[in-house]
């Protein structure tokens, strides 16, 4: 039905075209019809001209109509049915949906590395070297006297706690969690990854704090057991703090951080 409105449409000039001419040629009978019946001697001759003019009148009224049809149609159904007429002949694909895109994740947190009894010799002397700088560095100053003997005895050995490392790639050895620390602190493990970026250093008060860190050391070099930096422990005040190491790739993803918590007591 809608091709047929919209053909009547686009045809409706030629429609009036030919309704035009076939007034013209009702009025051309009109006049030849009157002339007749002025002329006409017998009634038969009168009542010709008259049913003539009658079939006039008629076909008048069809034009009329015919042209009032097309008007009708090519202004107001034509318009009205113009959408689907031109969805028919065009017919428009259906939208496929989009597949959300992905939001970057962090990287899958991967087993830690089995170290080679090198490697673990190496570790074992760099922590022993670590606690010795430590204990150092804590110990009361002296004025010159005369030296006094040494006990014999050793001291007893500090006991920690591993650190709390997930990933090999994010590990630190040294200090130990739950060590007790003062001055300055190093910290030492390994930082790296297939796609390094950079890695840094952060503190924030309480034991294994979720949030609150604050950044104090990093570096944009890779670090494989040895010193990651330094934790100046005097600012701080006494009190139980988590280091937290993040190793951060290219993507700026890291794997889950190393967290370690300590005690100050300056």
């Amino acid at each position: 039905m809608g091709f047929v409105i919209q053909f009547v449409a686009d045809t409706a000039p030629f429609i009036y075209a030919v309704c035009g001419f076939l007034a013209l040629f009702q009025l051309y009978r009109t006049w030849q019809s009157r002339a007749e019946r002025r002329q006409a001697i017998f009634s038969l001759e009168r009542e010709k001209a008259i049913n003539d003019l009658y079939n006039i009148f008629i076909s008048a009224m069809v034009i009329l109509l015919v042209m009032g049809m097309t008007y009708f149609i090519s202004t107001t159904l034509a318009r009205a049915v113009e959408p689907v007429v031109e969805q028919a002949l065009n017919p428009q694909p259906q939208s496929i949906p989009l597949i959300p895109t992905p939001t970057n994740t962090p990287l899958p947190t991967t087993p830690t590395p089995i170290a080679t009894p090198t490697e673990v010799t190496t570790q074992q002397e760099t922590i022993a070297d670590a606690v010795n700088a430590q204990q150092t560095a804590s110990a009361p100053q002296t004025t010159a006297s005369t030296p006094t003997p040494e006990p014999t005895t050793a001291p007893p050995p500090v006991a920690v706690a591993p650190a709390l490392c997930p990933d090999g790639r994010s590990s630190i050895v040294s200090p130990g969690n739950g060590a007790v620390v003062s001055g300055s602190v190093a910290i030492v493990g390994t930082a790296q990854h297939d796609q390094f970026s950079y890695y840094k250093l952060e503190f924030a008060p309480g034991s294994s704090a979720g949030e609150g860190y604050v950044y104090f050391d990093g570096g944009q070099s890779q670090v494989v057991g040895g010193l990651l930096g330094s934790l100046n422990s005097a600012s701080l005040a006494n009190g139980i703090y988590t280091i937290q190491l993040v190793v951060v790739d290219t993507t700026g993803n890291y794997p889950q951080p190393c967290r370690v918590t300590l005690t100050v007591q300056n």
